[in-house]
């Protein structure tokens, strides 16, 4: 029997067989009733207490009852309808019946009712509001309402799955749903997620991508860019920008224009526009660099530069000492300090401004920085080599590559007999060694200095009669440079960064005092920089030439995070390893599962679904997104440890006539020719042909 009975007169019975949560909240369902009022009554059964029932079905929506007569919205003695049943043996089967015989709606049914109420006119926060869901949800729910018609219908039909839906969602464009569609209907594992919005996707620009952010969302829409808000990414806001042509045209006028400004205000002769996040190495090696020198502090800046120095001492002083940390002293002396320090900075730039006669024959680059700004190169470059008229004689012109005497002669006194020259040659050398070897100081920025000559001077000739080098380390493949990755932005942007204030100087004897002249700053970073590039490539891999747990070890000791620097994709990876390799990676991220699910992918399918997951774009659980955007291959880790090795004395070096020492080791010899086979074998896997590394060298020293 129907009837009315106050909600304060109902409680919840234990005999309602759905025991865990519902998809439905008490909230939501509240924001329904609400809005509509209570569409189905409760089945209760009676209480000994007169009046008093227990609710069999109906739980949630009696908790909801419940929660608005606390906000408020419901008056307190609030009456609902409820069917009451006699029999208390039959609560549990009713309670059953109610719940398991409620057929799910339909994921389409539900996108075309909410579309319903926003055609009628209400916002998708009304209609949230009303049903007790998330605005996004409404949104999203409206988005699939809206795909083109033979996606929607597979949807509503069963043939597709509401993931599947929402991956042709990410864009409004039903032309491309349908193409995409079209083709991935049929093909295999067309039905994953992540490869339809990866096809979807492609030829679309990331909003936080450098070009995008450049150029501003604002300009970008009002020139009549589209962009699409991927609303079924875990990250709201996430866009797609589909006019990529027209993006690149606004990136290049706009880099154009700065630098056309940037070349009037600083009068240079040139500034080229490079629309990338970083200057390709080729254009600077079409230019010559030109490396402005310091002049001296006049008498006034060299005062002025001393009694700074003092000041900031004596704070320094106070602050380890008297001031307490903290205290408005403490405070006032920082502010001091800073100061102080943006003055020194100040005459020092006064130092190394070129002559605007020079200035003018110079010329840089401006590109866009990976933050999406402006980025000025620190270098400046000439067409020509340049000469600054206003040099004094014997002075530096800021151009520092040759060091031949040309046709300048000097008179050394008597001939001596190449044999008299080499024997001096090597007391004087003995005695000059003796004495370096007792200074320290000397002996350390010596080598600093031949190093960074060797690094700033590296396109010319310099004869420093030096054993030491700090030359680059030669790449297995020369062609293949790594321009666009972070590290190489990174080092990039420390090489522009070092003080070349020395190099421009026509001496050596020149260049060294100059350098000796730099702060301990500025030459610790030559140092780190110089011994930098020596490093050869090497691989965590078991056996094999790139091995080097060394390098392992130096990695561990810096707490390297390569997971942050390099992700493996299809093109540097995942497309160049056997299926297994993939396979097991997706075990390693997924498990088992994960496995399974690709298992019978194509290669090329694969390779591309997993570099999809470890970027962080595959549709998969929030645990294994976290697992597989930190997952790397075994050789890219710095996790190996070294292992011990024979160190061959110099007798196992082939000597000058090419024969080898009659007492080597044979087995070393073996050992020496099986790690060449190895590599050879390597290189013609990667399709690279062998190269003769010692040929190599003697070619470059010649």
């Amino acid at each position: 029997m129907i009837q009315s009975v106050k909600v304060k007169n109902l409680s919840l019975s234990k005999d309602n067989v759905r025991k865990c949560k519902r998809a439905v909240s008490v909230e939501a369902m509240a924001a329904s009733i609400a809005a509509r009022g209570l569409l189905q009554n409760l089945i209760v059964t009676p209480l000994k207490k007169a009046g008093t029932y227990t609710v069999k079905a109906g739980g949630i929506r009696l908790r909801a009852l419940q929660l608005l007569i606390e906000q408020g919205t419901l008056p307190t003695d609030h009456e609902v309808p409820v069917l009451v049943l006699a029999d208390e043996g039959n609560s549990v089967e009713a309670s059953l019946a109610e719940n398991f015989n409620r057929t799910p709606m339909n994921p389409a049914d539900e996108c075309e009712a909410f579309k319903h109420f926003i055609d009628k006119g209400s916002s998708a926060e009304d209609v949230a509001k009303r049903f007790g869901v998330t605005t996004r949800f409404v949104e999203q729910r409206v988005r699939l309402a809206e795909l083109a018609p033979a996606i929607f219908e597979a949807l509503a039909a069963g043939e597709i799955s509401l993931g599947v839906a929402q991956a042709y969602a990410v864009t409004a464009d039903t032309d491309r749903q349908a193409r995409v569609f079209e083709k991935m209907k049929n093909a295999y594992y067309g039905n994953q997620p992540d490869n339809i919005k990866r096809a979807i996707l492609n030829g679309t620009v990331k909003a936080n991508d450098a070009k995008a952010r450049f150029v501003g969302r604002d300009a970008y829409v009002a020139a009549g860019g589209r962009i699409e808000g991927d609303l079924f990414t875990v990250e709201a806001g996430d866009e797609n920008w589909t006019d990529v042509n027209l993006l690149e045209e606004l990136a290049a006028k706009k880099l154009e224009a700065a630098a056309a400004e940037l070349a009037q205000e600083q009068g240079l002769a040139f500034v080229t526009p490079i629309a990338a996040t970083h200057v390709p190495y080729d254009m600077e090696r079409q230019l010559h660099e030109f490396h402005p020198t310091a002049r001296p502090l006049t008498d006034e800046e060299q005062a002025r530069v001393d009694d700074l120095s003092a000041e900031n001492d004596d704070l320094a002083e106070q602050l380890e000492g008297s001031l307490s940390e903290g205290s408005p002293e403490a405070e006032a002396a920082n502010d001091r300090v800073e100061e102080i320090e943006r003055e020194l900075d100040d005459i020092d730039a006064a130092r190394k401004a070129n002559d605007p006669v020079v200035r003018a024959q110079l010329g840089t680059f401006v590109y866009i920085g990976g933050d999406g700004q402006a980025r000025v190169h620190a270098r400046l470059f000439s067409e020509k080599p340049v000469v600054d008229p206003n040099a004094p004689i014997g002075k530096p012109n800021g151009n520092a590559c040759n060091t031949d005497n040309g046709g300048d002669e000097m008179d050394h006194g008597p001939k001596l007999s190449a044999t008299l020259v080499d024997e001096l040659a090597t007391q004087r050398r003995q005695i000059l060694v003796a004495h370096i070897a007792s200074d320290p100081a000397v002996a350390l920025d010596l080598t600093i200095f031949l190093m960074a000559q060797d690094v700033v001077l590296a396109s010319s000739y310099i004869r420093d009669h030096s054993t030491l080098k700090a030359s680059a380390a030669q790449m297995p493949i020369f062609a293949f440079r790594d321009e666009a990755s972070m590290a190489s932005h990174t080092i990039e942007d420390q090489r522009q960064h070092l003080d070349t204030s020395w190099a421009g100087y026509t001496t050596m004897s020149e260049r060294f005092d100059a350098f000796r002249a730099l702060d301990e700053q500025a030459r610790g970073a030559w140092v780190a920089f110089s011994i930098a590039q020596t490093l050869e490539p090497t691989l965590n891999i078991a056996e094999g030439g790139r091995s080097n747990g060394f390098h392992d070890h130096l990695g561990r000791i810096l707490g390297i995070q390569v997971a942050n620097w390099w992700r493996p994709t299809a093109e540097n990876f995942f497309g160049r390893v056997k299926k297994d390799v993939m396979l097991d990676a997706l075990q390693e991220i997924g498990g088992p599962i994960l496995r399974g699910r690709y298992k019978d992918a194509k290669k090329s399918e694969l390779a591309s679904t997993c570099a999809s997951l470890c970027n962080g774009q595959g549709i998969v659980e929030a645990e294994i997104r976290e697992k597989a955007t930190a997952w790397l291959p075994d050789a890219m880790r710095f996790d190996a440890v070294e292992k011990p090795e024979r160190i061959r004395a110099s007798s196992t070096f082939v000597t000058d006539e090419g024969d080898a020492d009659p007492e080597q080791d044979g087995d070393d010899d073996q050992e020496d020719q099986e790690d060449r086979d190895d590599q050879n074998l390597a290189d013609d896997d990667d399709g690279e042909q062998p190269v003769d590394n010692h040929q190599e060298d003697y070619s470059q020293a010649a």
